[in-house]
């Protein structure tokens, strides 16, 4: 039962990890079409980048260690990562939003990034520390 749902899981996750790095590289397009880079945009990029990379690199090596593991570790696991996914891809929309609204002077966009801007900060911090919480359970830290 608990293999199964962390494969279900990773699958979701996978696809959010290619998305997440689809959201934060579009981010990049605007910004560089308007020879203007802005570095919080710029930064939340990257930094977005670099952790939807530590994801697909920590749902990696959950697939590898879970198949042995206890369905509860398992099933922490992928929750873990999942959540840590989504909350990447709520700030790589929060960029993209906030580029678009930058460079294209787009109001609607403007409202919907400045609504989500400050949640930012500690919804990339709360996905990396939930990446790393799963690459505990992962390894069997705890």
């Amino acid at each position: 039962m608990g293999v199964t749902l962390f494969t279900q899981l990773a699958l979701l996750g996978k696809l959010g990890v290619v998305v997440a790095i689809v959201l934060h590289s579009l981010a990049l397009v605007p910004q560089w079409q308007a020879q203007y880079f802005n570095p919080r945009f710029l930064h939340l990029s990257l930094y977005g980048l670099v952790l939807a990379v530590a994801h697909g690199a920590v749902l990696a090596l959950a697939a590898a260690a879970l198949p042995s593991a206890p369905a509860g570790r398992v099933n922490a696991a992928g929750w873990c990562i999942g959540a840590a996914v989504l909350l990447n891809l709520v700030v790589g929309a929060q960029n993209l939003l906030a580029v678009v609204a930058l460079t294209r002077l787009h109001r609607p966009s403007a409202l919907i990034a400045h609504s989500l801007r400050g949640a930012v900060r500690p919804l990339l911090w709360a996905s990396a520390l939930l990446a790393l919480a799963a690459t505990c359970i992962a390894r069997g830290w705890f």
